[in-house]
């Protein structure tokens, strides 16, 4: 079962419209930094379901695991974010399976790959 790591900068309302296999960042530390949550989720090989830019930096940097699912949609009242990403989900889920990144954009989704960083798995 594929496991999510939601970050602190997404609403912990998308635990229960995602499902059973996602964990908000607040459950494993409070105000728990990047590079915990990042060292979490590779130590698991969880995907980390983000809006923020520096897990896509590390991810350029050290290559996966962790997966990344960056949230790109803009300022969205939280209600409609949720529903946004609910929506989307299945989708999602089955394009991160052969990528490494998933971006959520307002009108369309996009999977990429990247080469093996020469610092791979280091942090």
């Amino acid at each position: 079962m594929t496991r999510i790591l939601i970050d602190e900068n997404l609403p912990r309302s998308l635990v229960a419209k995602l499902g059973g296999a996602c964990t908000h960042a607040s459950e494993i530390a409070a105000q728990a930094s990047d590079t915990l949550l990042w060292e979490y989720a590779r130590e698991r090989n969880w995907i980390i379901l983000t809006r923020d830019t520096d897990f896509f930096d590390r991810l350029i940097l050290y290559g996966s695991p962790p997966k990344i699912v960056w949230v790109r949609l803009g300022n969205l009242r939280r209600t409609e974010l949720v529903e946004t990403i609910g929506s989307r989900w299945e989708a999602i889920l089955d394009l991160i399976e052969g990528s490494d990144m998933v971006e959520i954009h307002p009108d369309r989704l996009e999977a990429l790959r990247f080469p093996q960083s020469p610092v791979r798995g280091k942090s």
